[in-house]
Formats: C-alpha cells, structure tokens, sequence
C-alpha cells in the first residue's frame, strides 16, 4: 500500500534526521516505528503523512507518488491516510459527536458540513468504544477517553493507513495497553488495512506489532519481533550502558546485576 524508496529526511537546513533505503508498509499490518530520542520517529512518520516532503526519495500512496505533481489531492490523501499526532487540536467545549464529525470534511462538498445522520461517524464511536461519550464534551474526558476520541475523528475519515504519533503517551499503563490492543483490533476486523505506530513504549510495540522498523538516524533493522530478536538489532538500536541493560525479550530497561540492590554504604563515625 505504502513503498519508501531511498528517503533522506530533515528539517530546514539542519542535518540529516534519519535515512532508509527501501521498506513497504502492507495490508494487515501493525507497524511500529521505535528508536531512542531522535532517532527520526516522528520525523517519518510525518513524511508518511504527506507533512514532510523528503529531501530525496520517494514515497507511494497505492500506485502514485504522495509527493510532486503527480500526487494525490489533499482530500484524495485524506480519504486513504488520516493521522492522529501528538498536537492538541480540538477545543475543550466541543461535543464528542462533533469532533468525530470532523473526520468527514474530506468526504464533504465545499458547502456541505457533515451529516449528523452519517453513519460513519456512529461506525468510528463504535469501533473505538466511545458511543457512551458522544453527548459530553472534550474538556471532560480523561487522557484516556480523549485518545480514543482522536483515533475515532481518524476512523471517521474511513481511511486504508492510520498513522499515530506517540498515541499511549500521558496514558498509565493499563490504558496504554487498551490502546495498542485497539489499534490491533482495528487491523486484524478490517476497520482499517494498517496502522504505524511512533512509540517509545517498546514492550507494547513488542507485543502488538507484526513487525518494527528500529530507527536511529538510518533504519537499524526492519523486521517481525522474533526476527529482530535473533539478529540482535534491538540490543544494537538501544546499547546498553554500564548500569542499565535492555531486556531484549519483555522490552523493559533493567538495572545491571546488582544494580538494585546497591545500598549505600554506611558512613563512619
């Protein structure tokens, strides 16, 4: 659905933020994009978005370019790709209704709004459990409410690819978990054909993804989890340091043996 040929990202007239040679997102997956801190996450993710046009390479959207002058509209775009970022968008005082509702602008006419009766927009309450939220407004949710909030408004659009950006951040760890197993859910009952995930929660990545692209300034390796584990890429992505250890398996940074028991010593008299 989605095929990246040699991307060389960045911002402005800084350096390079992170390069890949050739990767395809596929139908039927979960794909997460994990790394350390500025590893270029997010900074794909957004080029995937159509937000971040690459200072060389190329990225299709089914069969044309999602770039250049032969690319799709910005509705065209809309109707196959809907992203749910970080950024706060939506004002406190809105209707939960009406957020979702706005997933449907780019099916509308220029002077048309959404249809209240779209039966869209009760297909995205329902796939992400919000129906009971529809009447009350943003400002009263909790974080966790207010993400599956979001990620309806995303599904309203009936998009193929769902691209999130960090979606189980400000979330404790059972609604994390909630999260990615909806995000999975969504994938394998064909609400949506993909979703990529930018995380920094490597056990939920671990756990829900079909496969990881491991980003570090270039891709470090692309791949399901076990054959990641096997070729030692994660351990190569996140070194470990003289007291802190990746956990490869569960994906949870570990003190060094003896690292947690470490007392101080007690002072002299």
């Amino acid at each position: 659905m989605m095929n990246l040929e040699e991307l060389r990202l960045g911002y402005r007239r800084g350096p390079d933020v992170v390069t890949l040679s050739r990767e395809a997102i596929l139908p039927g997956e979960v794909i997460s994009l994990a790394g350390p801190n500025g590893g270029g996450k997010t900074t794909l993710l957004r080029c995937l978005a159509g937000l971040l046009r690459p200072r060389e390479g190329r990225v299709f959207l089914e069969d044309r370019p999602l770039y250049g002058p032969r690319s799709w509209s910005r509705e065209a775009r809309a109707r196959r790709l809907a992203v749910v970022l970080t950024d706060p968008v939506s004002p406190a005082y809105l209707r939960v209704r009406d957020v979702v509702a706005l997933g449907r602008l780019p099916h509308c006419s220029s002077v048309q709004g959404p249809s209240g009766r779209d039966q869209a927009v009760e297909r995205a309450l329902e796939a992400t459990g919000t129906c009971h939220l529809a009447g009350r407004s943003l400002g009263h949710l909790s974080d966790g409410e207010r993400q599956r909030v979001m990620i309806a408004r995303a599904l309203a659009q009936e998009p193929r690819i769902l691209l999130l950006d960090e979606p189980a951040a400000h979330l404790d760890p059972p609604h994390q978990t909630a999260l990615f197993l909806l995000l999975r859910d969504l994938v394998e009952q064909q609400v949506i054909s993909s979703a990529v995930i930018a995380t920094h929660h490597l056990h939920l990545a671990l756990h829900f993804s079909h496969r990881l692209f491991l980003l570090a300034g270039t891709l470090r390796g692309a791949g399901t989890p076990g054959e990641l584990l096997a070729a030692g890429a994660l351990e190569e992505t996140y070194p470990s340091t003289n007291r802190i250890a990746l956990d490869p398996h569960r994906g949870w940074f570990v003190p060094r043996p003896g690292e947690a028991d470490r007392q101080e010593a007690p002072r002299e008299s």
